[in-house]
């Protein structure tokens, strides 16, 4: 085997191991980890992007449940709620971020479940009006089974809000490539997703040009510390419409 120097494919280097991936532990956001949502720094954040939903909220009025996986111990969830008691919220995400969310007597109801590999939906309802995945996807082993999942538990109206984190400020990630923008952007729609609006982030990050794979990114986000992506669900092909194409291009040759 030839011994080869890793060389990043971004400025910032990866300097994770598969062990070091917090997502793939059951002791997330135990008690060493979960101070770290106290600073003022998340709090912000966390009612930006309650105000992000609110927005969708409002120019989507048919939309009374929501399901947040990777939820952490519920924050966002409370703030978006401080506003719309009446929504059905649900949030999944493992033990001691429960924990937290059951000692804070937080309102709406939290499931434990480890989502890096899969997605068990046991127990959750049979579709939501908005799905959330914020900061999510890029920490999970599987993010294709979690994608498969959120469209199972969708309806025609429902929304997907995916909150991707700019690979310029060194984030954490399992598959760094598939979240540049035009990959993400692809993978949603692979997933039966559609893009339909985006919003940057107040936080900005240092600067470097676009990728290849970003040629689809406003240029005014290419700083933006997180990029906020509402999808809408989109058909998906039937078998017999696959076979339809697939005898098509056979004819065609």
């Amino acid at each position: 085997m030839l011994n080869r120097k890793y060389v990043a494919r971004h400025t910032n280097d990866d300097i994770f191991d598969f062990n070091n991936f917090d997502t793939l532990h059951l002791d997330e956001w135990d008690e060493k980890s979960i101070g770290r949502i106290d600073a003022k720094s998340w709090k912000d954040r966390y009612k930006y992007e309650a105000a992000l939903i609110a927005e969708v909220l409002n120019n989507n009025i048919e939309i009374d449940s929501i399901l947040e996986l990777g939820s952490g111990p519920g924050l966002l969830s409370q703030e978006v709620l401080a506003a719309n008691d009446k929504l059905v919220y649900h949030m999944v995400d493992k033990e001691y971020a429960k924990k937290y969310f059951d000692e804070n007597n937080f309102k709406g109801e939290m499931f434990v479940k480890d989502l890096s590999a899969g997605f068990d939906t046991s127990g959750l309802l049979s579709s939501y009006d908005l799905i959330i995945t914020n900061d999510f996807l890029e920490h999970v082993l599987n993010p294709s089974a979690i994608a498969q999942g959120i469209y199972n538990l969708t309806h025609e109206n429902s929304k997907w809000m995916v909150s991707n984190p700019n690979w310029r400020m060194g984030h954490q990630y399992v598959y760094r490539g598939l979240f540049d923008h035009d990959n993400l952007v692809y993978f949603l729609h692979t997933h039966g997703f559609t893009l339909e609006s985006m919003w940057g982030s107040p936080l900005t990050t240092q600067y470097a040009p676009k990728l290849q794979s970003e040629q689809g990114l406003p240029d005014n986000l290419i700083q933006s510390w997180n990029h906020y992506l509402l999808c809408g669900k989109r058909e998906l092909m039937s078998d017999e419409d696959k076979t339809k194409l697939h005898d098509a291009s056979k004819a065609a040759k």
